[in-house]
């Protein structure tokens, strides 16, 4: 949990210009945003980042410990990695929810004031855990791959273990590129409910997700469905290279200091 916790913060602080652009850049707002303003809300990011990302390892590792699904070969299985991270994003967005909505609104300008109802709340959170979960099934499965590649080519074992932190971070930088693109469309409708500016009285959470889905193919067409994809990408693909190199780092560290004890 400390490794991942120490990951969050780091690779939250040092990417949030990128997640705050954007944020703007999906919601259509195009007014140069630069200097401080780009680190607005960086405060409620930085105090999610850290339980959130704890529970994600912590949850992730536990579940694919559990499950121990690994090949003849002692590596793990693809589907026991999805599953772990898909119930690890589960854990985490439970924290990782209401810090998005309060982050995005504050990345925007809008006021707390104008907060959406929980109907809109819900249907953010639904569209929020779909993202994360989607990214996770992707992201995590690429990222022991390409380890396990570069362990088979770097090291002398072939084990995982064994490969060096920046070419673990390396791996972690190319799964979240390409989980990334492949998910921003999850990611612009859960930006666009988070920024509603009213109640939607009681309709139900998937009517209010296929009208954002509606409104952003009516007004942008299925390119709007990729606004903020090359932010988004950098984000995730720089965040991958911080903040699994970062979680990675501390795990070494954690387990050489309790080695020694």
């Amino acid at each position: 949990m400390a490794s991942g916790a120490l990951a969050g913060m780091t690779t939250e602080l040092a990417l949030y210009p990128l997640d705050c652009l954007k944020t703007r850049r999906q919601c259509c707002r195009t007014a140069a945003a630069g200097g401080l303003r780009l680190y607005r809300g960086c405060s409620v990011a930085l105090a999610g980042a850290a339980p959130a990302s704890a529970v994600f390892f912590a949850t992730y590792e536990h579940t694919k410990s559990w499950l121990d699904m690994k090949d003849p070969n002692g590596r793990q299985q693809p589907l026991g990695i999805v599953v772990a991270s898909v119930v690890g994003e589960l854990a985490a967005s439970i924290v990782r929810g209401p810090v998005d909505l309060m982050k995005q609104r504050l990345q925007t300008g809008c006021r707390s004031n104008a907060m959406p109802g929980m109907s809109v709340f819900f249907a953010s959170f639904q569209a929020s855990a779909l993202r994360d979960m989607c990214q996770s099934s992707l992201q995590y499965p690429l990222y022991e791959y390409f380890k396990h590649a570069a362990s088979q080519w770097m090291t002398k074992t072939g084990e995982v273990d064994h490969l060096p932190v920046a070419a673990a971070a390396c791996c972690g930088s190319a799964a979240g590129l390409i989980s990334a693109t492949i998910t921003t469309p999850f990611d612009i409708v859960k930006t666009r409910l988070n920024l509603r500016r009213a109640s939607c009285g009681t309709r139900s959470t998937g009517a209010l997700i296929l009208e954002e889905v509606v409104q952003i193919y009516r007004h942008r067409g299925a390119v709007g469905f990729f606004a903020g994809a090359g932010y988004r990408a950098a984000w995730m693909s720089l965040g991958g290279f911080v903040f699994l190199g970062s979680f990675e780092l501390a795990k070494s560290r954690l387990s050489l200091q309790a080695g020694s004890r």
